[in-house]
């Protein structure tokens, strides 16, 4: 899925370097990857940046959910049945952003619940 239209004048200013990743064909992995992306809900831009959505080679991986500290605005969440944690996405999270980390499957797999955007209340280990 294409990231949504945005006018030039919003898109990031590296966004035209993204490499574009080649889709698989089909968002059904065949075994557990070792990590997962997690999304921090108060540390991601959201709607605007969408690096992440870019560079994806899931589809429909990484999708728009509802800011649980206010619901007009909108995160992004990552599904974690689609997820292969190839670390593209959390490549390209802005530094200044740095809302993306890359977590053990056994640790997500754990306490899933926790780790839903909309619900989010773990904490994830910044280095």
């Amino acid at each position: 899925m294409p990231p949504v239209e945005l006018p030039q004048a919003k898109l990031p200013k590296d966004y035209d370097k993204l490499p574009v990743p080649q889709p698989q064909a089909s968002s059904v992995r065949k075994k557990d990857p070792k990590l997962l992306a997690v999304i921090d809900p108060g540390k991601c831009f959201g709607r605007g940046c969408e690096y992440c959505v870019a560079v994806c080679p899931v589809p429909d991986c990484i999708t728009y959910a509802p800011d649980p500290n206010a619901e007009v605005l909108h995160v992004l969440s990552v599904n974690f049945d689609t997820c292969i944690g190839c670390m593209a996405c959390e490549k390209w999270c802005p530094d200044d952003y740095d809302a993306i980390r890359m977590i053990p499957f056994a640790t997500v797999s754990a306490d899933r619940e926790a780790y839903e955007t909309a619900t989010f209340s773990v904490d994830i280990p910044y280095e």
